[in-house]
């Protein structure tokens, strides 16, 4: 009979066949992950290694290749070194370990064998090389950016060099070329620094035949 109401007992069956299924309940969504802390400034890495002006100094000087007296060019600095300062917390000029343009051929037979030679058997450090070299269209000159952490360094200082990279590397802006040098059987010949520079599109490098 249409509009009757159905039994009782029909009606909870019909309920109960229909919740027979527990419903999945909902669950709550995860909380929001913490905001990541903000990076470092330029030139501080967290280790609170910063860099000395200086250092900044002296590369804008390679890098700007303006006219200049011949005294001027003389002074120009061909390599150098930067270590950490004795406290550990700055990358520093390293005074006693550079080469200039105008010691070449007087006190520097060759610029990149001499550049070899000043880098520390047993410590890590970075380095700036004017590089000069041919292809077999121009001749060229950049600077390249070297960061030196022979194997048998101190495994801190290599640890703090490495974590400190990025402090230099930001303020050396432009640069097109960089090396990681483990060894002197990496460096020593100067072929290798050719192939850096631009494969065998290079032919010499500072005058020597590659």
């Amino acid at each position: 009979v249409h509009g009757a109401l159905l039994p009782a007992c029909l009606l909870r069956g019909g309920l109960r066949s229909v919740s027979a299924t527990p419903l999945p309940r909902h669950k709550r969504p995860p909380p929001s992950p913490p905001s990541p802390a903000p990076p470092p400034s330029p030139g501080t890495m967290a280790s609170g290694v910063t860099v000395n002006d200086e250092v900044i100094k002296v590369f804008n000087d390679m890098k700007v290749r303006k006219s200049s007296t011949s005294e001027e060019i003389k002074k120009r600095k061909k390599a150098v070194l930067f270590c950490l300062s004795a406290d550990k917390k700055q990358i520093i000029v390293e005074e006693a370990k550079q080469i200039l343009v105008g010691d070449i051929g007087v006190t520097v037979e060759d610029p990149y064998i001499a550049f070899v030679k000043l880098l520390p058997l047993n410590d890590c450090r970075y380095a700036l090389y004017d590089a000069t070299y041919e292809t077999k269209e121009s001749k060229k000159e950049d600077l390249v950016f070297i960061f030196w952490a022979p194997e048998n360094a101190p495994l801190k200082s290599k640890m703090i060099y490495a974590s400190s990279k990025d402090a230099i590397k930001k303020k050396f802006t432009g640069i097109k070329h960089e090396w990681q040098v483990n060894g002197y059987e990496d460096i020593k010949d100067r072929s290798t620094l050719g192939d850096k520079l631009g494969g065998n599109v290079v032919v010499s490098l500072e005058g020597k035949p590659l």
